[in-house]
């Protein structure tokens, strides 16, 4: 060899050449059989335990939004969060204990859920991916599990926040319920939802639930084929959801509720408005449900404590209807209010081949207009109804908005039904009678209401034609404090109607609380007015309603209140002990 001169290499330095030259080959070979040996002769088996291990989320629920009404002005909570603990599981390939000795251990400890862990450990296999088993589990069994996870691969016990209820079933339908995301969901809206979330299901749960729920944190660690964690690779933090600040009064809540389950059937409904803002202060509906404890065992129950009847449920308004024909007479039909009938019970409708008997519920014998609406008598409203026509009723009930959904922020409204001639030719294939006019006059026959609907109106005639869309949230606040948007009166439509027909009618309706059959509500301190309604059931025992309105003397009213009572018989006495009982809550006696 020749260097860098063209000078021969010494032998010297060819033996170092050649040394260093073998040393790479050899590190080169070693190398070489090492990597052979990891890829080819271990390989399978290397990859056998990658495939083993993966890489799970534990989820981190977000806690949800807090709900608040008010109590004596100042902010009470109706809905927060509590620490309970949940069961999840992830299925490891490998592991050394089956999944049906698993779940024969965990139903030791949950025995009445194991359908439920039977389906969702079945969920967790089929999607390789941490599931939750059940959520809320008693404190004792979470324990007990813990104690055995050496022998329950792949199961966790977490401590999540969940739903409660400060005061049990109050406002159960109003506010809702919360429950996981089931496979129904993500067919709906996969690109939303994800398996493990709660989501609203009902009530203002649902419709805010964007609002409400926050977002979910989790952490994320690699398990082996047994379930064990092995490493933690990361935790990422949960965002609480916004909090809600709703229009109701705690109070008035509490006592329509309590009154409505004092009442003779205990099932109805309540609704308390503001006749100045439409603000809902108060909507019962009974029986109701604890939304913080197991729902199951509402799902069967014949009594429906899901339904909510203050906007769900349509009834017959009855008498309370009576008031539209009232005002129908008095504005558009120019009715004497000193024009008097006599009632001996019967009204007879001349038909072809005879006469038809409409029933009045009582002998109010001779009465003029301020007395029939005192004493609810049918066979007056019946001739008002006849003046004025059916074309006049529809129209008047319809623009106080009947027949209509009111807008309330609240899902699955009922529109109720306001029936008229196109209505009955379309729908029932039929003529209209005067027989349906007499009907409708007293809010019977086809007509409709929910007792929401009947509360918008009594708002209206209160105002003196303002009719509100009603609503319930004041106010939506972000975790830190800072206000996202604010509630606000809506204007629907204005009912333009004489300044003479609202003295008249206002003046009738106190008649009913000072000497008529709403005396059950009447107050000194109060100005009040009133009318009550026993609405014809074909299915039962007759429903109960009583709507009136009240405020300080010389001011404007401040409630509108509207009681229904399912199958409770006479509006006066079902019904009315349950406004009173708001209305001395709102206005307690000798503080006004």
């Amino acid at each position: 060899m020749i260097n860098r001169d063209n000078a021969p290499l010494s032998a010297r330095d060819d033996r170092r050449l050649f040394a260093l030259s073998t040393l790479a080959t050899g590190v080169f070979v070693l190398l070489a059989l090492r990597l052979f040996f990891l890829q080819v002769v271990r390989g399978p088996e290397f990859s056998r335990r990658a495939e083993r291990n993966s890489t799970q989320l534990l989820p981190f629920l977000a806690p949800r939004g807090l709900i608040y009404a008010t109590t004596d002005g100042k902010d009470d909570a109706l809905l927060d969060n509590a620490p309970r603990f949940s069961l999840f599981y992830a299925r490891g390939g490998d592991a050394a204990v089956t999944p049906e000795a698993v779940l024969a251990e965990l139903s030791r400890w949950l025995p009445e859920d194991r359908p439920a862990l039977q389906r969702k450990m079945a969920e967790a296999r089929r999607t390789g991916k941490m599931t939750r088993l059940l959520a809320n589990i008693p404190r004792e069994s979470a324990l007990a599990i813990m104690e055995r996870r050496a022998f329950l691969p792949g199961v966790n016990v977490l401590a999540e926040p969940q739903r409660r209820t400060r005061y049990g079933s109050l406002a159960s339908q109003l506010l809702g319920y919360v429950s996981e995301v089931d496979e129904n969901d993500l067919k709906r809206d996969r690109d939303r939802w994800r398996s493990g979330q709660f989501i609203g299901r009902g009530g203002v749960e649902k419709v805010y639930d964007d609002l409400l729920r926050g977002t979910d944190g989790g952490l994320q660690f690699v398990t082996d084929a047994a379930g064990r964690h092995i490493q933690v690779l990361g935790r990422l933090s949960s965002v609480p959801g916004a909090d809600l600040y709703l229009t109701i009064d705690r109070r008035l809540q509490q006592a329509a509720e309590a009154g409505l389950d004092a009442s003779p059937s205990g099932r109805g409904a309540a609704v308390v408005l503001d006749p100045r803002t439409g603000a809902v202060l108060a909507m019962a509906s009974r029986p109701g449900f604890d939304p913080s404890q197991s729902l199951a065992r509402h799902v069967a129950d014949p009594r429906q404590p899901f339904f909510n009847r203050a906007l769900q449920g349509v009834y017959p308004p009855g008498s309370v209807f009576k008031i539209v024909s009232a005002l129908t007479g008095l504005n558009d039909a120019r009715w004497d209010t000193r024009r008097t009938f006599y009632c001996n019970g019967v009204y007879l409708l001349p038909i072809t081949g005879g006469v038809r008997e409409f029933k009045c519920w009582n002998k109010h014998h001779r009465q003029d207009f301020f007395g029939a609406v005192a004493w609810s008598c049918n066979i007056y409203f019946y001739n008002i109804g006849l003046t004025a026509g059916p074309e006049a009723l529809s129209a008047r009930a319809k623009a106080f908005g009947f027949g209509e959904k009111t807008g309330i922020d609240l899902p699955s409204e009922s529109s109720g039904l306001m029936p008229d001639r196109d209505w009955k030719k379309r729908v029932r294939r039929e003529g209209w009678f005067d027989g349906d006019t007499l009907n409708t006059s007293i809010g019977q026959g086809y007509v409709l209401s929910t007792p929401l609907q009947a509360a918008v109106f009594l708002s209206a005639v209160a105002n003196g034609g303002t009719v509100w869309k009603p609503f319930l949230v004041r106010e939506a606040r972000a975790p830190a404090g800072s206000v996202l948007w604010r509630g606000k009166s809506e204007l629907r439509r204005t009912v333009d109607l004489k300044d003479v027909t609202w003295d008249t009618i206002h003046r009738a309706m106190g008649n009913v609380v000072s000497q008529g059959s709403g005396r059950v509500v009447y107050r000194s301190d109060l100005d009040m007015g009133a009318k009550t309604g026993t609405a014809q059931n074909p299915h039962g025992e007759d429903h109960a309603w009583f709507a009136a309105y009240a405020g300080p003397k010389g001011r404007p009213a401040e409630l509108a209140v509207v009681v229904f009572v399912e199958n409770g018989g006479h509006g006066s006495a079902a019904a009315g002990p349950i406004a009173r009982r708001i209305i001395d809550t709102a206005y307690p006696l000798g503080k006004v």
